[in-house]
């Protein structure tokens, strides 16, 4: 019999069933307390020969078992808490996305009826939220002039939306 495999059975064996146990325990659930247990099995293996030197080497493995356990409950309760944010994100964005997807549309439309000027004064501030002196660089006027058209253009789109009875009288586009 090899080394490796006489240590294993001289470390392991005897306490095998308190490692599974143990990890049972801790991870409330057969198949992934199985899963864990091949992993403390693989750790104690690459590390038998610095265990079998430990003063207390089944001590030392059963820690193991704990310590590989309780990684692994955080690993799968911090798996189930991304996964319940994903689902609410996505219902979130399921309930909203027809109406925000139709009142973008819509809103798009409503800026291409504007002088063309006014409208691309309004896009760059509005959905690409460019500042005024980079606006006016872009139309290549001064940005006192593009927050002109951007003032004349913003009143006209809250006239065609409140006219389309989306923008209310008062609206702060």
């Amino acid at each position: 019999m090899e080394p490796n495999h006489e240590m294993y059975q001289r470390l392991i064996e005897p306490i095998e069933e308190r490692m599974i146990a143990i990890v049972t325990r801790i991870m409330q659930d057969h198949h992934d307390a199985m899963d864990v247990f091949q992993e403390v099995l693989a750790v104690v293996w690459k590390k038998l020969k610095t265990i079998d030197r430990h003063p207390n080497a089944q001590a030392y493995i059963l820690r193991i078992c704990v310590t590989r356990s309780y990684d692994a409950l955080r690993k799968k309760v911090r798996y189930r808490q991304k996964k319940r944010l994903r689902q609410e994100a996505q219902q979130q964005r399921q309930s909203t996305s027809g109406h925000s997807v139709e009142l973008a549309l819509t809103i798009r439309q409503a800026i291409a009826l504007l002088p063309p000027k006014q409208a691309k004064t309004v896009f760059l501030r509005l959905i690409e939220g460019e500042d005024f002196a980079a606006i006016g660089a872009i139309l290549a006027c001064s940005s006192a002039t593009a927050r002109s058209h951007f003032s004349k253009g913003r009143t006209r789109l809250q006239q065609i939306l409140r006219d389309a009875g989306i923008c209310p009288e008062r609206s702060s586009i």
